[in-house]
């Protein structure tokens, strides 16, 4: 064999070589390339149950997001930072007693049973929970810091007795608080901190509840008030691939069940909501800072699935990200 053959075969092997780099390299048409992973770009318009979720990141040939270590978690918020816009609705409502609708978020509302909001103002943070949009009318009122910032309480009309109380001081003059109230199974529930359920700081039952679809917000005569919510609260819960259903109580990312070792749970989460009977499915949330917390994983939520590069190349394309 000549010099020319030996040097022509050199760079057709050098070529294929290349390629076969270039292959694993990159991401499928359709996926992201970001500090090493395929991701999916988030979709505002496909909410997807946790199964249908992990179901749609298998049939990519991967699956949805693991988070094993802080830098990994690190790189995802900046992904989510990057490539998704997340807006916020902020009020301020002068110190009058009149109810102001959040029209926007009553899909949410009807279907998820709660709503959470960040509140600054020395006392009376009003919330309506209404069958129809009439706040004299079939309605929840929900006080938070009554009373110059002394007293909460639960009435099932409009400025009637309190059915519950609760005596603290939770509201803040100079500082955005944030809050929660469900309403699930008419149970209502009020708590503060990021995540529903944790940190409960009065409840009361309905024997004869009405549905809650819509609800609206209020100051009191004495002072100016500031509310923010999410616009679209959908849009801001991530899926991961955590889950316990493998083993109760026991968290896993699926579908490998590799048991889950660093965690990023946000604080002050229960450990009795890591083990409810009705919570199997791990999410994060742009709310809650990126933290983790055990959620309903029939809800439907936000996603991302990653690939990893050596397996997307053998994957046909997909068209267009999953979100």
């Amino acid at each position: 064999m000549n010099d020319v053959h030996k040097t022509i075969i050199f760079v057709i092997f050098s070529l294929i070589n290349l390629l076969a780099l270039y292959v694993v390299a990159t991401c499928p048409r359709g996926l992201t390339q970001y500090h090493g992973l395929c991701l999916t770009l988030p979709n505002q318009t496909m909410l997807m149950s946790w199964p249908n979720a992990l179901g749609t990141c298998q049939d990519l040939g991967g699956t949805l997001l693991t988070i094993d270590n802080a830098q990994k978690q690190k790189d995802i918020e900046q992904f989510i930072a990057d490539h998704y816009n997340v807006s916020r609705i902020d009020l301020h409502l002068p110190p009058v007693y009149e109810y102001h609708f959040m029209d926007g978020l009553d899909k949410f509302i009807r279907n998820e049973k709660y709503i959470q909001f960040d509140f600054k103002g020395c006392n009376d943070a009003y919330v309506i929970l209404s069958e129809h949009r009439n706040s004299s009318f079939r309605s929840y009122e929900v006080l938070f810091g009554g009373w110059k910032n002394t007293l909460s309480v639960i009435r099932k009309c409009r400025q009637c007795a309190p059915m519950t109380t609760t005596s603290h001081s939770p509201l803040s003059c100079t500082e955005f608080k944030p809050f929660w109230i469900s309403w699930e199974n008419g149970t209502i529930r009020a708590g503060e901190g990021r995540e529903v359920g944790a940190s409960t700081f009065m409840e009361w039952s309905d024997s004869t509840s009405h549905p809650v679809n819509f609800f609206g917000i209020s100051s009191w005569r004495t002072a100016q008030t500031s509310w923010r919510f999410l616009k679209d609260p959908y849009n801001s819960t991530f899926w991961l691939a955590g889950s316990d259903l493998g083993h109760h109580a026991q968290w896993e990312w699926f579908p490998k069940e590799d048991f889950v070792g660093f965690t990023n749970w946000l604080p002050g989460l229960e450990e009795s909501q890591k083990r409810s009977p009705s919570r199997h499915c791990m999410q994060m949330s742009l709310h809650n800072d990126f933290k983790w917390a055990a959620d309903n994983c029939m809800q439907n939520r936000n996603f991302i699935c990653e690939i990893s590069k050596h397996e997307s190349s053998t994957k046909a394309p997909f068209g267009r990200g999953v979100g």
